[in-house]
């Protein structure tokens, strides 16, 4: 079989490995479909028990309140719709910068095209497939190993009449009568597969829904944390519902829900950045590459001319969180009003300047304030009312120093001429400590 020189969503030839390396998710993920397949017949270890454990004489519900198919339905398949709905047709529908068509027209779309919908839909199958796949297949892997009784094991076992258990000692499966599928059933309570699965589905889709909606963007949306702990209430219900049937102790729900929440948060980065970092809008990684260093956050957006086949879904104008011609950095300075408590004339506040160049009308001052930066010559005025039209002019390089760069000895207060005598000379002022 030839294997194909690039992906249906990019323009770029790929090499061999590259093509291969996303194959090979594919395959993983029909490994643990098979896995689980061959793990479900195996016979598990049969734990001793106790005919006296009044913790396994539940009675057997016989119509459990949600059965294997819907729990699959609740945690993968509308996960799975939701996530295709998104990306191809609501993705952008809200975008402030969509471009305009031939006819001069805005692109009701948003600025995201197809090749790039359908490379975030790769992605996000993949992690949503992978998050249940790993789920299924360790959860069944453990449940074979373990042989805990189920609540519900002596209504399954059905014990031959005057049976007891040895003293000293415990009974075990071979003095059951009941059905011998319900019974080897009966062995896999630890963990609970319902929780593992839907914890892993509904995860990885509240990690979704939460870089998407870019939820941790310091904007304190309500509405956003409610979308966003939608699925993981679902979740919770889900793995209740088997403790109300007898099917589970509260322990395998616990420890099912913690190996669930571990699949579907590693399968969530995998292929998606984390909702720690809401400048990329959730957008999946870019086609994976080796022999280079991962992009950080101010340098993840590929440059070329032909760069944008690999970025996906990447709108530079919107994943801009910070003024345009200040550079986004890792750790982000400190506000002066933390440290200056009075104005200081004599020092810059280089950290509150605020561009209104590129802010599209959204500044609350923009009336106010003329364009560009607010510190600017011939606002002085408007800043100290109180002062006359005689007011030092001050050297740019010298008299607005950065308060978090300290005063040398060779940068001295230059007063222009004829300045010198008026009013309290500058350099008489007190120096502030360091």
């Amino acid at each position: 079989m030839e294997i194909p020189a690039k992906l249906p969503f990019s323009k770029k030839r790929l090499r061999p490995r590259v093509v291969l390396s996303y194959i090979f998710d594919y395959v993983i993920i029909i490994a643990c479909v098979a896995g689980f397949a061959i793990l479900n017949k195996i016979e598990p270890y049969h734990q001793h028990f106790s005919l006296n454990n009044i913790s396994i004489q539940y009675p057997y519900a016989v119509h459990e309140r949600i059965p294997m198919a819907y729990a699959i339905c609740i945690s993968c398949v509308f996960p799975l719709v939701l996530i295709i709905v998104y990306t191809l047709f609501i993705d952008g529908l809200f975008s402030h910068n969509k471009p305009l068509d031939a006819s001069g027209k805005r692109k009701l779309r948003g600025p995201h095209r197809w090749k790039d919908r359908l490379w975030e839909l790769n992605c996000g199958i993949l992690g949503l497939l992978m998050a249940q796949g790993l789920a299924f297949v360790i959860t069944q892997a453990l449940k074979n190993a373990c042989g805990k009784p189920r609540p519900d094991l002596i209504d399954r076992c059905q014990p031959r009449a005057g049976s007891k258990d040895l003293f000293p000692g415990l009974s075990n499966s071979s003095i059951c009568t009941g059905d011998p599928h319900l019974l080897t059933d009966g062995f896999r309570s630890w963990p609970s597969g319902h929780s593992s699965s839907s914890f892993a589905g509904l995860v990885y889709t509240s990690l979704w829904l939460g870089g998407k909606l870019h939820v941790m963007d310091n904007r304190g949306e309500a509405w956003k944390a409610l979308l966003v702990m939608t699925p993981l209430l679902a979740a919770t219900l889900v793995a209740v519902s088997r403790i109300m049937d007898a099917r589970h102790h509260p322990f395998d729900v616990i420890t099912g829900s913690m190996l669930g929440i571990a699949c579907g948060f590693v399968a969530y980065h995998q292929y998606f950045p984390p909702l720690s970092e809401p400048w990329r809008k959730g957008r999946a990684y870019p086609i994976r590459t080796w022999g280079t260093e991962p992009a950080g956050p101010g340098n993840f957006r590929n440059k070329g001319p032909r760069g944008e086949s690999i970025d996906a879904l990447r709108n530079p104008e919107e994943e801009r969180m910070n003024p345009p011609d200040i550079p986004i950095s890792e750790h982000t300075r400190p506000d002066a009003s933390t440290y200056l408590h009075e104005p200081n004339p004599y020092t810059s506040n280089v950290y509150n300047r605020r561009p209104h160049d590129h802010d599209d009308g959204a500044s609350s001052s923009e009336d106010d304030v003329t364009n560009g930066y607010e510190m600017r010559h011939g606002n002085t005025t408007g800043q100290n009312p109180g002062s006359s039209h005689h007011l030092p002019q001050y050297d740019p390089s010298n008299a607005y120093m950065s308060q978090t760069q300290p005063l040398t000895a060779d940068a001295g207060i230059h007063v222009p001429d004829g300045m010198a005598g008026q009013g309290r000379p500058l350099t008489g002022m007190a120096g502030r400590p360091m």
